[in-house]
């Protein structure tokens, strides 16, 4: 497929702009050999290209900005390698409040926060879009001429590659753009493809997806706590179609999981674009196929043994319903979870005075449990099967495209971690799946902690120094726990997390912070305003959809 020329005639309107900033974009310094005459290293000095999702751009907390981005796995692995060589790596950085800085960089992480297999290349999956057929979506593109313009994710990251290049983009044309300059400056490339995590993200999570947006909110208990106009614009979309609240029925994960032969169309057709959209020789770059780690043992996924010991903070009397699977101690795959979200809102109305019978009903009603908001062992172990499906996928493309593309197992090794197969220790500490107090994630539970991701820089600089034959240092993991502000030094369960604030769902997840990592007895204070900046953050969440924000505007109702 080619890039999508969605404006006639795109290419002329860029002719004026293109040759006025030629001169300066192109200044920019690339690692490659000056002279086409020099011998280039036989290493990778040339350039280090990134592509993938929220993992590889460095999101932390829902996030995206530099504080994030520098303490990422990418840019742990960029500094390892130029220890011993001249790499280029240029992350495209966000402010705090995820604005672009430095917009005339040329960036080499072009990972974008959300992408799937899909995406990047400017494809829309149809399953998750709920229609019928794959289309493009013009969102997935940077196609901006000025840098006051961008306003997604996507133009944010790609920018200025676009423009230099004379046409809409994506991911994958970005990647080809560079690469293209790596053949014609006779350079080299190593190029991490770190995709597929998000073909199973909505179905482990419980929130994304369009037509209808699945939303972890129990919302007949928090009814009496949301403001008027969440209630009401919450009720109207679910009687529209266009909320959900029933995120873990069977139905709702199959229908927000990527098809296997679509996943193998799609990752392969990737992989062929990369060979053969550019001019770079197969000497010239080598890629990384990295595996897939199980989202559906994210620390995000809250077990009954996580349930009792914090909401017992609140009210000691506090059990799981007997309909709820328990976790076993000798085998954490074992078990029902819920979402984060879900185990908030059950903690803010255990504070707020709301009995254990009242909270429990978000599990179940009339002693039945309630399968919408609970994800059963088995939902678990079905999106599991999906994803080593996708791993087996990765496994054959690393095989069938040529020498020059390598697998990183790193997936395994993730998974074993996770699920206690293998211990991964640091220091006196075990790192696992639990949220905050296995060591191992950020305060959203999803994206790694700082440790987190040196960790998996260090399996990734391992299996870069085994094939290439380096010899780039690995991080000290005890150094980014001691400072990691998303471990729990006191050992009460909560951890201080990041000075800065987060932006969507994210921000309801701020309210258990830490407030005194170094007493245990200092356990975190919900505002006496917590429901009504709940519902304001819920608010502006679901005002992203349209038939919402229409319905909303007309109601005079705001956040």
């Amino acid at each position: 497929m080619k890039e999508y020329d969605h404006r006639r005639g795109f290419r002329k309107s860029w002719i004026c702009l293109v040759t006025s900033l030629t001169f300066s974009l192109l200044l920019v310094t690339w690692a490659v050999a000056e002279d086409p005459n020099q011998e280039v290293d036989a290493t990778f000095e040339s350039i280090l290209i990134t592509m993938g999702d929220s993992l590889t751009h460095g999101t932390l907390d829902g996030a995206n900005n530099w504080i994030n981005s520098l303490s990422g796995y990418a840019q742990r692995v960029a500094d390892s390698l130029n220890q011993v060589s001249n790499g280029k790596f240029v992350q495209p950085l966000f402010s705090e409040q995820e604005e672009r800085l430095f917009p005339f960089t040329i960036p080499t992480n072009l990972a974008v926060d959300g992408a799937d297999a899909f995406s990047l290349e400017g494809i829309q999956y149809y399953k998750r879009a709920g229609t019928t057929q794959s289309f493009i979506n013009p969102g997935y593109l940077a196609d901006k001429l000025l840098p006051g313009q961008l306003q997604d994710k996507y133009e944010k990251v790609l920018y200025p590659i676009n423009v230099l290049a004379g046409r809409p983009l994506s991911q994958v044309g970005a990647a080809n753009w560079l690469l293209d300059q790596v053949g014609q400056k006779n350079g080299r490339a190593l190029v991490i493809f770190w995709v597929g995590s998000n073909e199973s993200s909505t179905a482990s999570l419980g929130v994304g997806a369009s037509n209808p947006t699945f939303v972890p909110v129990p919302l007949e208990q928090v009814w009496p706590v949301f403001s008027p106009a969440l209630r009401l614009l919450m009720g109207i979309g679910e009687a529209a179609g266009v909320l959900s609240f029933d995120v873990y029925t069977l139905a709702s994960i199959e229908r927000n999981l990527t098809e296997l032969p679509d996943f193998a169309i799609q990752y392969n057709r990737l992989l062929n674009r990369l060979k053969t959209e550019n001019s770079a020789r197969p000497d010239q770059v080598d890629f990384l196929l990295l595996t897939l780690p199980y989202y559906s043992s994210v620390g995000y996924l809250i077990d009954s043994e996580d349930l009792e010991f914090y909401l017992q903070k609140v009210d000691p009397t506090y059990t799981v319903p007997p309909t709820f699977k328990r976790v076993s101690p000798d085998d954490p795959t074992t078990g029902d979870r819920i979402s984060l979200l879900t185990f908030g809102l059950m903690y803010g109305l255990l504070d707020s005075g709301f009995s254990v019978s009242y909270v429990n009903q978000v599990l179940e009603e009339d002693g039945i449990q309630r399968d919408g908001l609970v994800l059963s062992e088995a939902e678990q172990q079905f999106i599991a099967s999906r994803i080593d499906g996708y791993n087996q996928v990765i496994k054959n493309a690393a095989e069938a495209h040529g020498p020059n593309f390598h697998l990183v197992d790193i997936g395994a090794f993730m998974n074993d971690g996770l699920n206690g197969e293998i211990e991964i220790k640091v220091g006196d500490r075990v790192l696992s799946r639990k949220w905050i107090r296995g060591s191992s994630f950020s305060l959203d539970g999803v994206h790694p902690g700082r440790t987190g991701h040196a960790l998996l820089a260090n399996f990734i600089l391992e299996e870069i120094n085994d094939i290439f034959g380096l010899n780039a240092p690995l991080h000290d993991l005890e150094v980014f726990l001691q400072q990691d502000p998303y471990v729990d030094q006191d050992l009460d369960g909560w951890a201080p997390g990041p000075n800065y604030q987060p932006t969507g769902f994210g921000q309801v997840l701020f309210f258990f912070n830490d407030p005194n990592d170094q007493d245990p007895a200092i356990q975190p204070d919900l505002p006496e305003d917590f429901w009504e900046q709940v519902s304001n953050i819920l608010l502006s969440e679901i005002l992203d959809i349209p038939p919402l924000q229409a319905e909303a505007r007309r109601r005079g109702i705001r956040p």
